[in-house]
Parts: C-alpha cells; structure tokens; sequence
C-alpha cells in the first residue's frame, strides 16, 4: 500500500511550523533523557561538544588531558558533525546514540545538550564572557508562543542539567548564575581553558599562523586580527562593514604603508558571506582554514600585535596579553537596541580606541601603534576584575574536576 504524503497547508506560517517543530524536539529528547536514566553509566567515558567542531575552551581540556594521559584511564569521543582527526562520533548516528546513553561526563562549550540525564554529568565551559544579553538578561520577541514555551523550557532545562558552570571570576560567577538562574553553588572559577594557549612564547603563535595562512614574513609585520561578532537581527551587517573596510583604497594604503597584516575572521555563523582571500597585507581567514590546520585562534592569538573587534567576547580573553585593543562600531546604536548589552555603559567597559567609520579606524590604528601603552591602566583595571587568575593552568583546574571525583 502506498503512503500519501500531503504537503504543509501553505496558510500555515513557517513561525508556527518552526515553533512546533522545536517543541517536539523538546518532548523528544525529554524521553530520551527519561530513558537515559534506566541506562548503567560508563564512568571512564567522556563526550566533548563544541561550536563549531572540535575547538574553543573544550578543545584546550581535551588536549590536556592527552597532555595528562588521562585518555589512557578514560575514553574521550568527540560529537561532531564532520569527521575529524581525533577519536569522534558523528552527531545522531547510532553509535552517537549509544555513547549518548553511556558516558558518564558530558563537556561542552554552548550548552549541555538537553538529553543529559541526572546520572550523568555536565561541565559547561561556555564560549566567551557576556558582554551582550544572554539567557533570561534577553529580551527576545518570539513570532509566537510555541517559540516562546520552546525558548523557556530549554533554559529551565539548561539550569536544571548543568552541574558545572565554568568561569573565570567572581563577577562572571554572578552574572552567568543570573542570566540562566542556576544555582552559585554550581558556578566554578577556575578560568577560561583556551586562555593557556596566551601564555605560550610568541614564536610559537607566529608559527601556527603562518602554517594557517601558508605563507613565510609573518613576523616582518605587525599583525592586526578583525574579529567581528554576529548580529542575529541582520546576517549581512557583518559582511558589510567589512566590505566598507575593504573597499577603501586609503585603508588598503595605509596598511601598506605601515607594513601590516590585517586578517579578518568572521564569526562562524556569518561564514556563508565570505570567501577566503590572501593578500600581501589583507587576509580573510575562515573555518576551513583553521580545521585544516588543526588550530584555533587562541593558538596565534598571542601573536596578534591589535586586535580590532567590536563586541565579541574574545577582547576580554585578549586582556590577558595587555596589548592593544580597538573597537570598531559602527552599528553600536542599532545593536544595543536590537541585542543589547549586560554590561553598561558600553564605554566603561571597552578599554581602547573606538572608530564608526573607516577613517576614525585608522586614526584609532595609528594612534595604538604609537601609543601601545595609552589604555594599559583600563586593561588591567578590567583584567583584574574579570579574571582570577592570569596563568595557563585553567585546562589542569577543569581536568581535576574528574579526577577528584
């Protein structure tokens, strides 16, 4: 007998589809959760998670743990979505499943999965210190209720699930425990692991990236990394600004003229809007450059002499190296209405030279390269208060978490 498959009413609004789509996701891994909970656990088995696969702060305790020769008391799989060159399991096959159903200790970097059981537990190291709204801080407009029971339920989850919350400061402690409502007790600082790979010599930064870019005369120059953040409310705004950057012959002049690097990485979600470019000065660096490679920013990150940003969490990371930061914001007003900020005035928080246009950018780049030191006293100001510890040994913190256990 045949099946008829009968299209969505197309009077339906793709909204409501969507919404009801996320809330049998959520009834679904309920029930797997619930399943879970039946099933004996592996305690000498490990799952790591990350956006995107294999890298941020997971991908630094996954390498000290290899350090450690913790993989040889334990087995740690990678969840990934693409195969990579490390032991893994693609994400919703069955053996994805199994480990789901088997492993003792789940790490991840943006979120704990909603299916982790009781008997299971979450290490949650996020991605980055809050400068924008996040978790219950956001006030997002849902294109209907089932968006919105959706949204909700998955943040009660999320709070409920989570064992370990990582961060790196007091502050942080309290701003994450509010943003997602979970018990301080569960809110750990120890450090942000990918903020040891800072501490490495730079030589060695230098070198990882000029295996990246395949190219030699990287250190002839002084390097500036772009690294801009994703705006939710407009996927081409990023691309834009770049463009604008790019598309000006005294830009290009001047970091001619100043013998620059200047290596532009979009956020991973904007990456669909780029193509990767090599120039003698100019370089657009994407995701595949850095899967290829094995690496991640934070691996030549400490090689980077300004890094120019506008409000991405990785700035805060940067203090680490007390060097020059510039702010590049030129949507700033339509992004704190659109997205907002946690932390404001936005100035109070932002320790280095601001540009809105292309000119003010290199007016603030020329003023960094003669004055490196003009903003010190506000990075470490900052510094001291949204980090605890300024060492490589928050990897070894975290590891400890399962050992000690």
């Amino acid at each position: 007998m045949r099946t008829r498959v009968y299209p969505l009413d197309p009077m339906v609004p793709r909204s409501i589809v969507n919404g009801i789509r996320s809330l049998a996701y959520d009834a679904g891994t309920l029930l797997f959760s619930a399943v879970s909970l039946l099933v004996p656990k592996d305690e000498h088995k490990i799952l790591f998670f990350s956006v995107p696969d294999y890298s941020d702060n997971a991908k630094y305790v996954y390498d000290k743990m290899l350090e450690s020769g913790l993989d040889r008391t334990h087995q740690l799989i990678w969840c990934v979505y693409s195969p990579i060159n490390a032991n893994h399991v693609i994400r919703r096959s069955r053996e994805y499943l199994y480990h789901a159903l088997t492993a003792k200790y789940i790490i991840s970097t943006h979120g704990t999965p909603a299916w982790k059981s009781r008997n299971q537990v979450s290490i949650e190291l996020w991605h980055g210190l809050p400068l924008k709204t996040i978790g219950y801080f956001a006030d997002t407009d849902f294109p209907n209720a089932a968006a919105r029971l959706s949204a909700t339920w998955r943040l009660r989850r999320f709070a409920n699930s989570v064992d370990y919350l990582i961060t790196p400061s007091e502050l942080e402690r309290l701003i994450f425990s509010s943003a997602f409502l979970i018990d301080p007790g569960k809110v750990l600082v120890l450090g942000q692991p990918r903020c040891d790979a800072l501490y490495r010599p730079r030589a060695a930064g230098i070198n990882v990236l000029c295996r990246i870019l395949g190219r030699d005369g990287t250190s002839e120059k002084r390097l500036l990394l772009y690294l801009p953040t994703f705006r939710e409310y407009d996927t081409g705004a990023s691309r834009k600004i770049l463009e604008e950057i790019l598309a000006s012959e005294k830009f290009r002049r001047f970091v001619k003229d100043e013998n620059l690097l200047f290596v532009c990485k979009p956020h991973s979600h904007d990456e669909n809007l780029f193509q990767a470019y090599n120039g003698e000065h100019i370089h657009i660096l994407l995701n595949d450059d850095l899967r290829k490679s094995g690496d991640t920013i934070y691996d030549f990150l400490n090689a980077v002499d300004i890094l120019i940003t506008d409000y991405s969490s990785v700035y805060f990371d940067f203090l680490h190296l007390n060097r020059p930061i510039v702010f590049h914001v030129p949507d700033i007003g339509e992004y704190r209405d659109q997205r907002g900020f946690i932390l404001e005035p936005f100035r109070d928080w932002a320790p280095g030279e601001v540009s809105t246009n292309v000119d003010e950018l290199i007016e603030a780049l020329t003023n960094a390269l003669a004055g490196p030191d003009r903003w010190e006293p506000e990075r470490i100001r900052l510094r001291r208060l949204l980090f605890r510890y300024t060492d490589e040994l928050a990897s070894e913190r975290v590891c400890r978490l399962i050992e000690q256990r």
